[in-house]
């Protein structure tokens, strides 16, 4: 099965806090690639973290759907105004490994990174996703 970035982006976005999401693939040594999901928070959903997004998504959309998620407060951006997914790919790819890191740190580990935002990562990872969208 694939997982389609459009796909998981409209589930995401379907979260009352959610006021944007992009969603790419990162690379994973078990499944392949795995989804990764950048969200921009609505301006009075400040205190939503991403570990209460993932809970969500969990109840909402397949297990080897729920992404990877971190909360930012802003998307790089081409002069044409579309979120640049290559940029986040690159991004991504350092989540998937820190999340792969704390997650061989024991049950619970994954939370925020030691230098980055707060992310939520994977408790389990399903079949690759589809390429970025540009």
């Amino acid at each position: 099965m694939s997982v389609f970035p459009a796909e998981v982006e409209l589930l995401l976005t379907r979260h009352p806090a959610v006021r944007t999401a992009a969603v790419v693939p990162a690379d994973h040594p078990e499944t392949g690639q795995l989804p990764v999901a950048f969200v921009g928070l609505e301006p009075d959903a400040a205190a939503v973290t991403a570990e209460e997004l993932r809970a969500w998504a969990r109840g909402e959309m397949a297990p080897y759907k729920v992404p990877l998620i971190e909360v930012v407060t802003d998307f790089p951006m081409t002069v044409t105004g579309k979120i640049r997914k290559v940029e986040l790919a690159e991004r991504a790819r350092d989540l998937a490994r820190a999340a792969d890191r704390t997650a061989d740190d024991g049950p619970g580990a994954a939370g925020t990174t030691p230098d980055g935002p707060e992310t939520a990562g994977p408790e389990t990872a399903g079949p690759e996703t589809a390429g970025p969208e540009s």
